[in-house]
């Protein structure tokens, strides 16, 4: 049984004399039917490298919005069994963005610093540009692993995991 402290109910009431509308929020929150389109098409081409991992590749003609990929990674993480998720996506000619969720056994922040990118233990993401040789070789994305995977607190991702990472990003930039 949950409990819900009387705080909630005082919340509630102080936002509804302000002129909160739930349904005006509901409507505002969701997502137009393209967009749930290209998140659907995103997450109907996961790849599982290792127990508990996914990667996915949106399609690389197509220019995404930021958002667009982490709620494919959002998605992702929400399949049964996912513990993380990685989504590469274009979002200009040249920028490519990789989105990383995670359910707290594996900590995908440190995966996406060692990458350039930032964020949390379990939502973090990282841009690169197409024009960057070193991301074609995956020399950096092996050491941002290795010392990523060291810390984390989980045995489940590998070295089959971050060469299907490597193979996305060759895949997505080249």
């Amino acid at each position: 049984m949950i409990l819900i402290p009387s705080f909630a109910f005082e919340a509630c009431t102080i936002l509804k004399d302000f002129g909160a509308d739930n349904a005006l929020a509901d409507d505002f929150l969701k997502d137009d039917f393209e967009e749930y389109s290209l998140v659907q098409s995103i997450v109907s081409k996961i790849e599982y490298p290792a127990y508990g991992v996914v990667c996915a590749n949106a399609p690389e003609n197509t220019t995404l919005e930021e958002a667009t990929i982490a709620k494919a990674a959002n998605t992702c993480l929400s399949l049964k069994g996912v513990h993380a998720a990685f989504v590469i996506g274009k979002i200009s000619n040249r920028v490519f963005k990789m989105s990383a969720r995670s359910d707290g056994t594996i900590n995908v922040q440190l995966i996406m610093e060692k990458m350039g990118g930032g964020g949390h233990f379990t939502s973090a993401s990282c841009l690169f540009e197409k024009a960057k040789d070193e991301m074609y070789k995956g020399k950096p994305i092996e050491r941002a692993f290795d010392e990523a995977s060291k810390k984390s607190n989980s045995t489940i991702i590998d070295a089959t995991v971050l060469s299907l990472i490597v193979a996305l990003i060759v895949f997505a930039v080249g």
